[in-house]
């Protein structure tokens, strides 16, 4: 099996959510044609990328974007750049619930832009239920990059990551994930395994980035 076919595994936001069906564990809805993307009129959506810190949302994203010929926004850049502060400023200074807020808001008005755009959410975005509201109402389809614990702390730097704070980065996503697990499954329309290209493919971000665009435009998915 390579990558590209082990990558993509259902995800189910009810009969009106998209769903593509690859090999993956646990179905949690049914599998639907190749071309249901391109039908449901997903070239004229946004492309909204969730999942754990660390899993390669902003990367990822970039290329996806030049992949599909669309504008990028980067949610946690965006807080940023309203609040005059960098995240884990901003975390000290005014709390999460303060980010959480600034969050919400910038999302808010990217899924209210006329022009598709690709978007990667913050991975806590998905913690309010005003967002996951936004995301399922929204004209977009809702990517969920999943990958296991131990290889996003093999990635990430703790230092940049408040809620990482501690010596077990790990252990720490492993309760994320155990919280947002059913909130990412709630808003997902399709859900990508990244760990398969970063062992099989040389350029695992432009890899991954052209297997979503294929899934996203109901064109043949090409194997890394």
């Amino acid at each position: 099996m390579t990558a590209g076919d082990a990558a993509a595994v259902p995800a189910g936001r009810g009969p009106a959510g998209i769903v593509v069906a690859c090999s993956g564990p646990s179905p949690t809805a049914a599998p639907r044609p190749a071309d249901a993307m391109a039908d449901q009129g997903a070239r004229d959506r946004h492309v909204v990328l969730v999942g754990l810190m660390g899993v390669g949302k902003s990367t990822v994203g970039r290329r996806l974007a030049k992949e599909l010929a669309r504008p990028f926004a980067d949610v946690d850049e965006q807080v940023e750049l309203r609040a005059g502060l960098v995240i884990p400023r901003l975390f000290e200074e005014r709390g999460e619930e303060a980010f959480r807020t600034l969050e919400a808001e910038v999302l808010a008005d990217l899924l209210d832009r006329p022009e598709p755009l690709v978007v990667a959410a913050g991975g806590g975005a998905v913690t309010r239920a005003e967002n996951r509201a936004r995301l399922r109402a929204a004209r977009a389809v809702v990517v969920w990059l999943q990958a296991s614990p131990a290889f996003l702390a093999a990635r990430t730097d703790p230092t940049h990551r408040p809620l990482l704070a501690g010596d077990d980065p790990a252990g720490a996503l492993a309760r994320l994930l155990a919280e947002r697990r059913p909130l990412y499954e709630e808003v997902a329309d399709l859900a990508v395994d990244v760990e398969p290209f970063h062992q099989g493919d040389e350029k695992p971000k432009r890899a991954l980035a052209r297997h979503i665009a294929a899934l996203v435009t109901g064109t043949p998915v090409a194997s890394p």
